[in-house]
Parts: C-alpha cells; sequence; structure tokens
C-alpha cells in the first residue's frame, strides 16, 4: 500500500511519531544488547565493572535524571510555543511542531529512560548487563550533550530573525520546487480557462465532497487521473492548496455525471483535506506567516517596526523570485485517453497581495512605507525585465496604492513630500517599462 505524500508529511510535522519512533528504537536497543549480554557474558575493558547492586544504582540514577530532564524539556518547548503564538503567529506553530532538533531531544530523552527502564530489569543477583550500563552510561552523558544542544536552539527559535528567516528559506525552497522555470521559458499560460470552466460548469456533473472541513493541503493531478474511470472525459479541481472547504463545499467536478459512488471515494484521495495549511504546495502559506508576523508588530500593543521591515524584506526576496518565474499549467490534456483536467492555482496577483496587506497596516509608519515601495518596484523591475507587463504593472499600482494611503494618514509637510517622490518614482517606472515593453513587441524598424 502507498502512502499518501500529505500524510507521511503531517506525521513527521508532528510532535509525536518521530518522539515515539526514537523511544521505540531505544527500547527495542535494551532488548537487543540485554540478550547480547546474557550469551555473551562480556566483561573486562571498558565496559562496566561493579556488581549488580552497583549496575542498578546507575541505572536507577539515568533513569530519574533522564525523565526530569525530559520533563524540563516539555516545560521549556511549551513555553515556546506560547511566546511565538502569542508574539509572531499561532500559524508558525506547525513549524516547530515540525523541528528535528526538538523532536529528537524529547524522543532521546524519553528514549534513554525506557532504555535504563529495561536494562535496570534484567539486573540480578547473578547477572550484571555490563555492556548494557556501558552503553546506558554512553548515552547519559550524550544526553547532557544534548541539552546543551537544545538549549541553544530553543534561544534561537524565539529571536525574530531566525523565525522569520527559517519561514523565508523554506517558501524560497519550495518555490524552487513549484515554479522551477522562467517566465517564458515554457509557456503554458492557458488561454481562457476561466470561461472554458464556466461553460463545463453549466452542464450537470458528478460532485466529490470533503468528509470533513478544512484547509486544502495538497493536489496530485496524477492520483485524480489514474482513480478516473475510462468513462470520464472531463474533471475540474474547483479548489487550491491553501483553500479552506466546508462539507458542503465541491472539491472535485467530473463528467459526465454519472459516475459510481466508489469513484468518489478513489477521486477523494488526490485532494487532501485536514486541519491546518501547509507548505508542501501552498507558498502563500508561507507569505501569510511573514505577513502576520509583520502586522502584529505594526499593532499598537506591540509597536516594533524593525520586524515589519525584517519580515517586508523577505515578503520582497519571495516576490521578486516569484516575479520571474512561469506559473505551472491549468489544462493537463491527456490524448491517450481523451481526458482533459483543470486544476485551478493561485495568480500572481493574489501573492501579490501580502504586501498590500502589510501596507495597510503600515499607513502611519514612513519607514516601512519606503520599503514597501523600493520592494514593490524590485518586483515590478523583475517582472518587466522577464518581460510581463502585466506583472509589473500589478506591483507598480500596489506601491502608489501604499503611497497613496499612507499621504492621507499622515500630516506631516515632510512625510508629504516623501510620498510624492515615492508616487513620482514609481509612476516614471511604470512609463519607462511600458515604452520598454513597447518597443520589444514592435521589434527593430526597417
Amino acid at each position: 500500500m502507498r502512502w499518501p505524500a500529505g500524510g507521511v508529511r503531517n506525521l513527521l510535522q508532528g510532535l509525536w511519531f518521530v518522539p515515539a519512533s526514537i523511544v521505540v528504537v531505544y527500547a527495542v536497543a535494551a532488548v537487543v544488547l540485554v540478550e547480547v549480554d546474557s550469551r555473551s557474558r562480556l566483561a573486562g575493558g571498558p565496559l562496566f565493572a561493579g556488581d549488580p547492586a552497583a549496575a542498578r544504582t546507575v541505572l536507577s540514577v539515568i533513569a530519574g535524571s533522564l525523565i526530569t530532564v525530559a520533563g524540563l524539556t516539555f516545560s521549556i518547548t511549551i513555553v515556546v510555543l506560547q511566546l511565538t503564538s502569542s508574539q509572531f503567529s499561532p500559524r508558525i506553530l506547525r513549524s516547530f511542531f515540525g523541528d528535528r532538533i526538538t523532536q529528537i531531544t524529547v524522543g532521546s530523552y524519553v528514549g534513554i529512560f525506557v532504555y535504563a527502564i529495561l536494562v535496570l530489569r534484567s539486573a540480578r543477583a547473578d547477572f550484571v548487563p555490563r555492556l548494557s550500563v556501558s552503553v546506558a552510561s554512553a548515552l547519559a552523558i550524550a544526553a547532557v550533550v544534548l541539552l546543551i544542544v537544545f538549549i541553544h536552539h530553543v534561544s534561537q527559535l524565539i529571536q525574530v530573525s531566525y523565525v522569520t528567516g527559517d519561514i523565508a528559506r523554506k517558501t524560497l525552497a519550495r518555490l524552487e520546487v513549484l515554479y522551477p522555470a522562467a517566465y517564458g521559458v515554457e509557456s503554458v499560460e492557458p488561454d481562457d480557462v476561466s470561461e472554458l470552466l464556466d461553460r463545463w460548469l453549466t452542464a450537470e456533473a458528478f460532485l466529490v465532497m470533503p468528509r470533513t472541513p478544512g484547509y486544502v493541503q495538497r493536489i496530485d493531478v496524477d492520483v485524480l487521473t489514474r482513480a478516473l474511470g475510462d468513462g470520464v472525459d472531463r474533471a475540474a479541481v474547483l479548489v487550491r492548496p491553501g483553500d479552506f472547504v466546508s462539507i458542503e463545499q465541491p472539491l472535485i467536478a467530473i463528467w459526465p455525471a454519472s459516475q459510481p459512488e466508489e469513484c468518489a471515494s478513489a477521486v477523494r484521495r488526490a485532494c487532501r483535506v485536514d486541519g491546518e495549511r501547509d507548505l508542501d504546495q501552498d507558498i502563500g502559506f508561507g507569505l501569510r506567516q511573514l505577513v502576520d508576523t509583520a502586522v502584529r508588530a505594526l499593532s499598537a500593543g506591540i509597536n516594533d517596526p524593525t520586524t515589519a521591515t525584517t519580515c517586508v524584506g523577505y515578503l520582497r526576496s519571495i516576490l521578486v523570485t516569484l516575479a520571474g518565474r512561469e506559473f505551472p499549467p491549468v489544462v493537463h490534456r491527456f490524448p491517450d485517453r481523451s481526458l482533459t483536467v483543470i486544476a485551478r492555482r493561485r495568480e500572481f496577483d493574489e501573492y501579490l497581495d501580502s504586501l498590500a496587506e502589510v501596507g495597510y497596516h503600515a499607513a502611519r509608519d514612513l519607514r516601512v512605507v519606503q520599503v514597501l515601495s523600493d520592494g514593490l518596484r524590485s518586483v515590478a523591475s523583475t517582472a518587466a525585465m522577464a518581460e510581463n507587463g502585466a506583472r509589473s504593472q500589478a506591483a507598480a499600482e500596489v506601491a502608489i496604492s501604499i503611497a497613496s494611503r499612507a499621504k492621507l494618514q499622515t500630516s506631516d509637510p515632510h512625510d508629504h513630500q516623501v510620498i510624492e517622490r515615492l508616487v513620482e518614482t514609481v509612476r516614471a517606472e511604470i512609463d519607462a517599462v511600458a515604452h520598454r515593453l513597447t518597443v520589444r513587441s514592435e521589434g527593430p524598424i526597417g
């Protein structure tokens, strides 16, 4: 049986599966090493040389110490989660649950405790598991080193520069996977998908509903095409990764409408719905976390424009990269099966709204407005170099809108002059881009 990719990812992102697996490994190691001790009766060298009472004392101290440190680790983790949720964004918690160092630390402390308890059971008056006790002592020393690493790591986890940088790096990594081609290299833009989908929806369709409400985490077109029967000639995925769906909202429409009910169960596996968003196919989730952090930093209760400008810098980096990328196809045709599938996607304007949202809340802070304006001009410039006039125009319009709102919010004459210069600069760049694109489209004269 093939495990769904989204299900495996959710397991690895939780705070129970990886630690539980580590505990099982330690338990198995204890059983195996005790068996080796009982058969070989190893002694001498660097192995434990004490009597059964000493062995039980060592194992008891290790077990008691490790379970205490495990409790401390849980406490520190909960405090970090509370700070992160209140200072940055509750949506960042998913990345902390999936933090490998935290998972390994929690799993190792509980696992070493379990190891010591299992070995302790085997220590008798006539038998000392010397190899097992020696390994327990080595694990206890390793646990001390791991505690130092964990405390250092936690001190980084609560720094805004680390948190925002980590979000941006993960988002850019997924962007490279989801949007690998430069704009214009592989022209896959559909002619008029909206009209095509509207025509399809005028006919009766077999609608596949979600079993539970939640966020769409993953859509797998390959799984969908394999699940569709030979009699299907059209299918449309009506949702996108990151969308919230309720139980009465269709996920997928299939034509013709006369499909067996078993088809719904097979097709539903192509669209994973869960309780929270995931970055795997949804880079908008990374943008959302950065926007939430920036907006919270601009709130009256926190008033930290430096954090907001840091978030805007990372948003700029993501959007500049995205501005020069080709978006994946919406229409998928399979001539060998006479099948056409429409899988909706997010457009560039929707990603651009992330900076617009920050601009709405930053209208009274000239410094943040300037950083936003610089970022949007970079996005517009990158789109223009890729010869995508629509994206360049959209970025410039957002910059002008943010500057205009800021001008209305301030009464300082100096701020007015700065904002007017920003607007003039953006408009001049729009005219220059439009002229350059016109010249390129007309080609050389003569």
